[in-house]
C-alpha cells in the first residue's frame, strides 16, 4: 500500500448578502463567500488535498473560474468530479 498525502487550502473574500456554504451546508449568516462557484472553502480545500495527493494539479486547473459551466456550481459536484478524475488514474 502506498501512502499519499495532499494539502488543500482555499480562501474566499466575505461580503454581505451572499450565501455562506461550508462543507455543503448553508450556514445562516449576514455575510457569505464570494466566488465563481458556490465558494465552499471546505470542499474546495478537500478537492485540492485529494488532487495534490494524486499529483494532479489543483482545483483551479480542472475547474477554471473562466469557464461559465462552473458559475454557481455546487461544490459537492466538484468533489464528485475529483473522485471521478482520480478513479480514472487508478487510485481507487
Amino acid at each position: 500500500m502506498n501512502l499519499r498525502i495532499g494539502y488543500g487550502i482555499d480562501v474566499h473574500r466575505l461580503e454581505k448578502s451572499l450565501p455562506l456554504i461550508i462543507g455543503g451546508v448553508k450556514i445562516e449568516s449576514d455575510i457569505g463567500a464570494v466566488g465563481h462557484s458556490d465558494a465552499d472553502v471546505l470542499l474546495h480545500a478537500i478537492c485540492d488535498a485529494i488532487l495534490g495527493a494524486a499529483n494532479m494539479r489543483d482545483i483551479g486547473y480542472h475547474f477554471s473560474d473562466k469557464d461559465p459551466i462552473y458559475k454557481g456550481i455546487d461544490s459537492k459536484i466538484l468533489l464528485e468530479e475529483v473522485k471521478n478524475l482520480i478513479q480514472k488514474e487508478g487510485f481507487f
